[in-house]
């Protein structure tokens, strides 16, 4: 006779066992996806707590540079580095007003007139006179008013020698042998307007109000400076195709007539 241990199975207890296999081999799976993920965990939060370690050791460095320091006592600021402070400070806010106003300008004529008002409210300049060149001579464009308008001829070589070499031009020994040369800050001084490399127009301030003295400021230079570097662009935008052509054809009744079309 046959044992009941040595009947096979059926294929209902066959399935079962492979059944209960699976999800043994699923489980098992499962535990060690889980360890695995807690290993990767744990590796995270080492490396966090490393990090942590380091912030909290430079943070303790700080402290105590900071605690020598208060007990030394605060370094004394000069007043002339104050005035640096409030000098670059102002700078900056001249700076951004007028490239907001150029920003605004919806006309050759206006972007000039803006540029005009700088020059007078905010470079302090007394005497000076605005030239665009395109392919004649150089024009007079601004300012209108003869009063503040560099007289005829005046400084015509400075004028050239900024055109000529797209760099500012101050007067030297040679333009007057009995006289110093000017100083880096000094007045006349003629900046040139630069557009893809070539000079486009000069601007030349000959005198400053009492209030600025005989030498632009830092401020004042730098306020200058800015100007001649936006105001090409600004024109050409202003214009109607947006090219510096097309500047000279929205500034050829301007220019035409009166001092407007003096040549230096």
């Amino acid at each position: 006779m046959t044992s009941r241990d040595d009947q096979p199975l059926s294929a209902h207890q066959v399935e079962a066992f492979l059944s209960t296999l699976r999800r043994s081999v699923e489980v098992v799976q499962d535990l060690l996806e889980a360890a695995a993920r807690r290993d990767e965990r744990i590796r995270s939060l080492d490396a966090e707590l490393d990090n942590a370690r380091q912030r909290i050791a430079f943070l303790e460095r700080e402290t105590s540079t900071l605690r020598d320091k208060l007990a030394i006592g605060p370094e004394p600021v000069s007043m002339r580095y104050l005035e640096e402070l409030i000098e670059e400070q102002n700078s900056f806010a001249h700076m951004f007003v007028t490239s907001d106003r150029l920003a605004g300008a919806r006309s050759c004529a206006e972007a000039i007139q803006i540029a005009v008002e700088v020059l007078h409210n905010l470079v302090g300049a007394h005497q000076f006179g605005l030239w665009l060149r395109w392919e004649a001579a150089p024009v007079l464009v601004a300012p209108p008013d003869p009063r503040y308008r560099v007289p005829d001829g005046a400084h015509a070589d400075l004028v050239a020698r900024a055109l000529a070499t797209a760099a500012p031009a101050r007067p030297t020994a040679s333009d007057a042998p009995d006289a110093p040369d000017a100083p880096d800050a000094g007045v006349p001084v003629a900046l040139p307007l630069v557009l893809d490399g070539r000079a486009v127009g000069v601007l030349l301030i000959a005198s400053l109000v009492p209030q600025v003295g005989s030498e632009l400021g830092r401020l004042q230079d730098d306020l200058a400076r800015f100007l001649v570097e936006r105001l090409p662009a600004r024109l050409c935008a202003a214009a109607a195709q947006g090219t510096w052509a097309a500047v000279e054809g929205q500034l050829a009744a301007a220019t035409s007539s009166g001092a407007n079309g003096d040549r230096p």
